[in-house]
């Protein structure tokens, strides 16, 4: 939880601005404050061309920051997927703070194993497929361990993906090293031609300890469908 300790209370919600987008944000509600900015380089490149004209997946989307860089990348339709009820309304703070109109852009309250499946039964399918799951996750059906199950939201992914589409895969597991990130990846791809365009860290203005890499905790491939 939150608790004001002195100094001037942050008020409940404010707008920032990074790479020229207004992100709506709240300080006063834990650790969740609507944006990781850790991913400041990661929607850089959706804002700055690798979203432009596609239609867009965003799942584990919490308040939609990746959905609304790629919407301000001239991203055709953005679809952003979570289970929690509030991330809604969130995410519609993001796309007013810049007003665009919610058109083409859906947020959907969903598994979002369940969504690939629907996804699947009706025939819908993406160029730009985001993957930032938590570490770990439950909900009344399942776990979910980034460590051992994240190559199920690849190979599921890859059943929805556009030919010639693009993944971005990311994870914030500490306890994952670059290595065994890209393991659970190719599991994942089995048998899918791909080829991996880059490979994002931590930007310069998080600090890292040389001497602990599990400090440069953040691992996000741009990954290229054949």
């Amino acid at each position: 939880q939150s608790a004001h300790l002195y100094g001037q209370e942050a008020p409940e919600t404010f707008t920032i601005l990074e790479n020229g987008v207004s992100y709506s944000v709240f300080l006063n509600d834990g650790l969740m404050t609507g944006i990781f900015l850790d991913q400041h380089e990661v929607r850089a490149s959706l804002i700055n061309g690798l979203a432009m004209g596609k239609t867009v997946l965003n799942t584990f989307s919490y308040t939609a920051a990746f959905s609304l860089a790629a919407a301000m990348g001239g991203a055709f339709e953005t679809t952003s997927v979570d289970l929690a009820k509030r991330s809604r309304e969130l995410s519609q703070a993001h796309f007013l703070a810049n007003g665009l109109s919610m058109d083409q852009h859906k947020l959907i309250v969903m598994d979002v194993f369940d969504y690939y499946k629907y996804a699947k039964r009706k025939g819908l399918t993406y160029d730009l497929i985001i993957i930032d799951p938590p570490s770990f996750a439950r909900n009344k059906k399942q776990t979910f361990s980034v460590a051992k199950d994240y190559h199920k939201l690849v190979s599921q992914a890859l059943e929805i993906i556009n030919p010639g589409g693009h993944i971005i895969a990311s994870t914030n597991a500490s306890n994952l090293s670059v290595g065994q990130f890209k393991k659970q990846l190719e599991k994942g791809f089995a048998g899918y031609k791909h080829h991996y365009l880059n490979l994002k860290q931590l930007p310069a203005d998080f600090a890292v300890n040389q001497a602990d890499q599990s400090s440069n905790y953040l691992k996000v491939y741009t990954i290229k469908v054949e």
